[in-house]
């Protein structure tokens, strides 16, 4: 089923769209390619109740995943590594479990970028990228789906330094994204302007954000270790900054964390995180990533643990909501 990229008109006839969702147990799953690279086959795992099924589509081959959000894959063609001709369907929206697909217009560039997208009744309403334009700045393109081309957003009162992205979340008319130096930038889309929120000279160590509630959370771990301690905090809009909570104040949910990949909170007993912990089979300075191990954070009492999983967590795992 897929739906053609030509007007608004198809956001209300995606509504009569099956959303029920066989598998979903409000948890996030890992999403990840099964056997041989480029395979149309996937793997989706819960780690939780430590199931796994197995769904094949000819759109996942040669594709990554960028973004997830209440049973629909923000996926792009593996094309940036090709030369300047481009594969067709580069990018593109997929609910694996009904099977309907939204189309988006192609994006020229070859390098790398990250995506996320806003729904509206369950289904995508507007698709952002976020990456580097010229002279590095940070550009940011949306895409109202149906609309034939992307808009480009630049900030208007000063440009931002393109400084990589380790978290990114749209909410309403703010977007926000977490930089390699855990740096929050928040750019506002009604008026263009941009805030910059400088992290903690005091922390050291790995930053993701997550959206909860209405919230912006930042979880902070100190290494990718179990040994790592941690903090938890929210953003506050009226003082522009950071605020640290306590453990009593953040209760009965769980975050499913990733360093470059989105996040995701879910509700659930205690105070819990699962990390998803690269894996260069014990050498320190190798970038060969061979897999993922899945950390977890008993963050109430304080302990560490990597999970014994009955599956293997390949290099291209990424944690996905699917509903």
């Amino acid at each position: 089923m897929c739906l053609e990229a030509v007007c608004r008109d198809w956001w209300c006839a995606s509504l009569n769209y099956p959303k029920k969702q066989v598998v979903g147990d409000g948890m996030p799953w890992i999403m990840q390619q099964k056997d041989e690279e480029n395979s149309s086959s996937h793997e989706f795992i819960s780690i939780t109740r430590k199931k796994r099924f197995t769904i094949d589509l000819p759109e996942f081959r040669n594709s990554l995943v960028l973004f997830s959000k209440q049973g629909w894959v923000l996926m792009r063609k593996k094309n940036f590594c090709e030369s300047y001709e481009r594969l067709p369907d580069s990018l593109f929206l997929m609910n694996p479990f009904t099977k309907a697909k939204i189309e988006l217009p192609d994006v020229a560039e070859i390098w790398e970028y990250y995506g996320c997208f806003s729904t509206k009744a369950g289904v995508p309403e507007q698709v952002l990228l976020l990456g580097a334009g010229k002279s590095c700045e940070t550009m940011l393109r949306t895409n109202y789906i149906g609309d034939v081309v992307w808009n480009e957003h630049f900030s208007i009162d000063h440009p931002i330094v393109y400084e990589g992205c380790c978290g990114l979340i749209s909410t309403k008319e703010q977007i926000y994204y977490i930089n390699i130096w855990g740096k929050m930038i928040i750019y506002n889309m009604f008026n263009q302007c941009c805030r910059e929120v400088p992290g903690s000279r005091n922390e050291m160590g790995v930053n993701y954000i997550v959206e909860h509630d209405g919230n912006i959370i930042k979880f902070f771990a100190s290494s990718y270790s179990d040994k790592a301690s941690f903090s938890i905090s929210t953003y506050s809009d009226t003082h522009t900054k950071w605020q640290r909570l306590s453990k009593n104040e953040m209760n009965n949910i769980s975050l499913y964390l990733s360093r470059s990949h989105n996040c995701f909170c879910a509700r659930d007993r205690g105070l819990n995180a699962y990390v998803l912990q690269p894996n260069y089979g014990g050498l320190p300075h190798s970038r060969l990533l061979l897999g993922y191990n899945v950390l977890y954070y008993d963050v109430a009492d304080g302990n560490t643990e990597v999970l014994q999983l009955p599956f293997e967590i390949s290099a291209t795992a990424k944690w996905v909501d699917i509903g």
